[in-house]
């Protein structure tokens, strides 16, 4: 007899360490596992930094068994380098990177959204609503020292973005997508230490309202539009990192642009996350 689907997606590491964090409950390798993955994504860890056994486990007060195993599994998402007999440090940062990422990250969620949009029920679309009231009404951080308006901006901006592809129902996808994620929100961050937290207010709603409403309205192809266009906009790398010499503009487009089934779509400035 084959495991029901819920079975084998929990045999999967990555599936029992999401699992455990909504659980509460974490083995000590879970433990290693997020506290390494939360400072790699702070930049606590920084990028292309040695991660020398015998200093992380002083650091996190854990085993060598913990620690290894945690790393390898950081190293299946792309967030560590496994330099096999030389070790292990933090996976380095880089324009074409950054590109890759993005693009990859465009690629599918728009795929998740136009699935989301034709199969999404009510409670999809309540959700969606719930999420912008969230985000719009949660206190924009004046600057990196505001940890704690920090914090929850962005996961009111999480919830909201994944809002939008919950009615999608591809496991893979969401696995796949919730990994970029997890690696773009590193170099968002290295953005806001390096430029600071440059989001509008105005922006952010106007941004975020046009997707909700064209996605709540069952038009695919304005929200995928206006979600490529959001995400390419916010990780513009051009700016900020140190080797820029190519802007996201220059990603290859996941089809040919389709004009907007419906009227002009809004053209707020881009918030940056």
């Amino acid at each position: 007899m084959r495991p029901k689907k819920d079975e084998r997606d929990n045999k999967h590491p990555l599936a029992r360490l999401r699992a455990s964090e909504a659980g509460g409950e974490r083995t000590l390798s879970e433990q290693a596992y997020w506290l390494m993955h939360r400072d790699i994504l702070a930049g606590v860890l920084a990028p292309d930094e040695k991660l020398r056994l015998q200093g992380l486990q002083e650091r996190y007060n854990l085993g060598m068994s913990p620690i290894r195993e945690a790393l390898m599994l950081l190293s299946r998402e792309g967030l560590v380098s496994n330099e096999g007999q030389r070790g292990f440090r933090v996976t380095p940062v880089s324009v074409q990177d950054l590109q890759d990422i993005v693009w990859a990250r465009v690629n599918i969620e728009t795929i998740l959204l136009a699935q989301s949009i034709r199969l999404g029920d009510a409670d999809w679309g309540a959700e969606i609503s719930a999420a912008f009231y969230k985000l719009t009404h949660a206190t924009v951080p004046a600057s990196l020292e505001d940890v704690e308006n920090q914090e929850a901006w962005e996961g009111a901006h999480r919830r909201f973005h994944r809002a939008l592809l919950a009615g999608a129902r591809s496991p893979w996808l969401h696995r796949v997508d919730n990994q970029l994620v997890d690696l773009t929100e590193r170099y968002r961050r290295i953005r806001l230490a390096r430029m600071g937290f440059t989001a509008r207010t105005d922006s952010i709603f106007t941004e975020h309202k046009a997707l909700m409403e064209a996605a709540l309205a069952r038009d695919a192809d304005t929200a995928c539009q206006l979600l490529r266009e959001h995400l390419t906009a916010t990780f513009d790398a051009q700016t900020w990192l140190d080797d820029g010499r190519a802007a996201l503009d220059d990603i290859p487009a996941p089809a040919p642009k389709r004009m907007a089934s419906k009227a002009a779509i809004p053209r707020a400035t881009r918030a940056r996350r």
